[in-house]
């Protein structure tokens, strides 16, 4: 029990922080709303009226997948090709087809974003 005395110390913390923060912003906060405060923003693209009702065009949730599938690539590819070397010796082409097939479905992601259009801006 005592190896997790340190853990809820550090919830408890960590909790505590947050709570602090959160009723120091409510104290000193300026508190003078405005109209254009108020209006909601989304993806760049200003909302006419104010209902949140409205939809978006298709090339800006186009975006956002090409940016998932990006950081995503990133994310896996890098850490692959640094400990690559170290598992050669081990089963060096099943790790090599896995990456390709993963970077294959990466692909097809991205194609599928180009013929939507995600790529034109006008």
């Amino acid at each position: 029990m005592t190896g997790y005395f340190a853990l809820v110390i550090f919830f408890l913390a960590a909790t505590i922080v947050g709570v602090a923060m959160l009723i120091i912003n409510r104290l000193i906060a300026p508190k003078a709303p405005t109209s254009l405060k108020e209006y909601p923003y989304e993806c760049g693209v200003p909302l006419y009226d104010k209902t949140a009702q409205t939809s978006l065009d298709q090339k800006y949730y186009l975006l956002g997948l090409l940016l998932v599938l990006f950081d995503l690539e990133a994310a896996f590819v890098f850490p692959w090709a640094v400990i690559y070397k170290s598992f050669v010796s081990v089963n060096a082409g099943l790790i090599f087809v896995e990456m390709f097939l993963f970077l294959t479905i990466l692909i097809f992601g991205f194609i599928y974003a180009w013929k939507k259009g995600a790529l034109k801006w006008q």
